[in-house]
């Protein structure tokens, strides 16, 4: 079974980023999370969607 969804934790070590870029990216309104209890979570969508704009972003930088 793949995962859902990650802590915090778990995403900026799969996307080897650390805490305060995740926290940036959050805040940037670039990479949605939401909440269980305390718990903070990225759903599996909401991390490709994020990584999708990151690569449509260096395309479009890399063409200028």
């Amino acid at each position: 079974m793949t995962e859902q969804a990650y802590t915090l934790k778990e995403f900026a070590k799969t996307h080897k980023i650390g805490k305060t870029k995740t926290y940036e990216e959050i805040n940037a309104g670039r990479l949605q999370v939401y909440k269980v209890g305390t718990r903070t979570y990225v759903s599996t969508r909401a991390a490709q969607e994020w990584q999708r704009r990151l690569e449509e972003e260096a395309r479009r930088s890399s063409v200028q």
